[in-house]
């Protein structure tokens, strides 16, 4: 923990004073808006020089004393004029890890919604629980599913990393209570569908090899994208992989499953160990792919990538008549709890065939 006083010397020869501070491993820099006259050659400018650095040097100390006050529990004053959407997009430039996706696009949604509200730089004071509330229905009314849970969650860490980081006091998220939509909300897509699909042509090769894959094994974009010929055993049929969602948090992380002639055929000819089994776009440019070849395939679903998760599930639990404990290995799951979602779509499927019925007047 320290502050220092720098200068900054500029193309004219001015120099103008900044404070580099460090403070819980992190540094910070503010500039101070106070310059020194180059050539200082007459008595008037030497004097205005001084009294120059002896106000930085003032404004030095002060903040070393509100950065003492953090023991205190009080937020720097140089903290508090913090941007808290430059603060969210640098949190979200350094995160390390592999749900940066569903983080990056809960900043982008939040930072959508300020702009409903003219609103363009957030200081922290101002985050308060009306704009958390206001931000959360905002996602309600533009998305569907477990995705503004998913993205609201996100958010409050970021929110409590301020915390930590002494840019605010008070969590203005406490008082929201987010509820999880156990529901199945993504579309499924029957067997009928993916044939459809497997007929139609797509711009993109390797996101149809991929997606059918994905559709046949249950595998997650992170999962797939990553895939590379390691993880291949062409001799026994046999994929091997580390789930990326869950491998730094379940022992189940790690997932065997044998490979059909179908599958084998879609991964094609075995390349270098390192070598990816899918060269695919960035997700949006996958999507991109995926909404325009399933409008060819005639098929008026909404698809996002998790769809194929979702369908070989339903469609194994359905169509296939697996039983629950071999699905929930199959999709790597450690307990038949997130089955459930699966297993009650078959009921809705059935409710919807039963309603179907013709009524027969007697």
């Amino acid at each position: 923990m320290g502050v220092k006083l720098r200068e900054n010397l500029k193309k004219t020869g001015v120099k103008s004073f900044f404070l580099d501070i460090t403070t819980n491993g992190k540094r910070y820099k503010e500039y101070l808006g106070i310059h020194l006259e180059p050539k200082a050659r007459t008595p008037e400018v030497k004097q205005a020089n001084k009294q120059a650095k002896q106000l930085a040097e003032s404004i030095r100390a002060k903040r070393e004393l509100e950065l003492q006050a953090q023991d205190y529990n009080i937020v720097p004053a140089f903290k508090k004029g913090i941007d808290f959407v430059a603060y969210f997009k640098k949190f979200v430039d350094e995160y390390p890890h592999k749900d940066i996706r569903i983080v990056r696009y809960s900043k982008e949604w939040f930072i959508k919604y300020l702009e409903t509200l003219n609103i363009i730089t957030l200081k922290p004071k101002q985050l308060d629980e009306k704009l958390c509330r206001g931000y959360l229905e905002f996602m309600q009314k533009g998305l569907i599913g477990e995705t503004p849970y998913n993205y609201f969650t996100k958010f409050k860490r970021v929110v409590n990393q301020a915390i930590k980081d002494k840019i605010m006091n008070d969590n203005p998220t406490i008082g929201i209570k987010t509820v999880r939509d156990e529901g199945l909300k993504k579309e499924i897509l029957s067997y009928k569908e993916i044939e459809l699909l497997g007929k139609a042509n797509c711009s993109n090769k390797e996101v149809k090899r991929a997606f059918l894959f994905s559709l046949f094994t249950g595998l997650r974009w992170c999962d797939v994208s990553e895939l590379t010929y390691k993880n291949i055993d062409f001799a026994n049929g046999v994929l091997n992989f580390s789930q990326s969602k869950t491998k730094h948090s379940s022992k189940n992380s790690s997932m065997r499953m044998v490979l059909s002639p179908m599958l084998l055929k879609l991964i094609g000819e075995s390349g270098k160990e390192t070598d990816k089994v899918f060269m695919l776009p960035s997700h949006t440019g996958a999507l991109k792919s995926l909404k325009a070849w399933r409008i060819k395939a005639g098929i008026p679903k909404n698809i996002t990538w998790h769809c194929a998760r979702h369908s070989f599930a339903v469609n194994l639990l359905g169509e296939v008549k697996a039983d629950v404990k071999t699905v929930a290995s199959l999709l790597g799951h450690s307990g038949l709890k997130y089955i459930d979602i699966y297993t009650r779509a078959i009921d809705e499927k059935k409710e919807q065939a039963m309603n179907g019925l013709p009524e027969v007047n007697f």
